[in-house]
């Protein structure tokens, strides 16, 4: 049998000899932490694929794994991901959207661009008097920017939208971004009412320009209090 803690030892030799841009898990061990086999896809840049004999040498690397567990790994260079990935190819679809990323390279440089895209997201629908996404925009930068420090302690990527969850983790992993209570009850207000068809975006309804400038304020403040989290 294999486990989700045998997935990480087998992508860290991956990432060792092949140096992938990625490495995602799928199948009954990414759903279920547990199973009969690895399902892995690893992608890899363009000029450091060469074809059967690629396969063949990452094979041959996981050797040792082989007593323990079977292994089915499937490469693809980076241009023929991309391929798929935009013609809609139903099995990479299934791939990323039941998967779980394991390794990704510059993954956390990625998270924290990200965040800072979402901020200057939000201050641009503020400018234009776009209340509701501004507001959106600056939790998604918080919610990225948080995880971006997490993924950068070993934590494994959990499909959590809470700004309070994510706190905690961040806590426990020692790491401490000063939030004042109300804060975090109006951060984690906002995900909750994103939706049209809900009484509002916020508690109290419809956000409107302070909101939208507190949100943004609340997300600059992370940002340039993450800029030392980690060091």
């Amino acid at each position: 049998m294999a486990t989700f803690n045998d997935a990480k030892e087998v992508t860290a030799e991956i990432v060792k000899g092949f140096d992938p841009l990625m490495v995602t898990l799928f199948g009954s061990v990414a759903r279920e932490r547990v199973g009969n086999d690895l399902d892995m896809l690893v992608v890899m840049e363009d000029d450091k694929y060469h074809g059967m004999e690629t396969d063949s040498l990452l094979q041959c690397s996981l050797k040792r794994f082989y007593h323990r567990f079977d292994i089915d790994p499937f490469i693809l260079p980076v241009s023929k991901y991309l391929k798929q990935l935009h013609s809609g190819e139903p099995f990479l679809n299934k791939v990323l959207k039941e998967g779980m990323v394991l390794y990704m390279n510059n993954h956390v440089k990625a998270w924290l661009r990200q965040s800072d895209e979402e901020l200057r997201t939000a201050r641009y629908l503020l400018e234009g008097n776009f209340y509701r996404s501004a507001c959106y925009h600056a939790e998604q930068s918080i919610e990225k920017c948080l995880k971006a420090h997490l993924i950068a302690k070993g934590w494994d990527l959990e499909k959590t939208h809470s700004i309070r969850r994510l706190l905690a983790i961040a806590e426990d992993n020692h790491l401490c971004f000063d939030f004042e209570e109300a804060d975090i009850v109006f951060i984690d207000s906002i995900y909750r009412g994103r939706y049209p068809g809900e009484a509002g975006l916020l508690p109290y309804g419809e956000p409107d320009h302070d909101d939208s400038e507190r949100a943004v304020k609340i997300a600059a403040n992370l940002l340039q209090q993450s800029a030392g989290a980690n060091d």
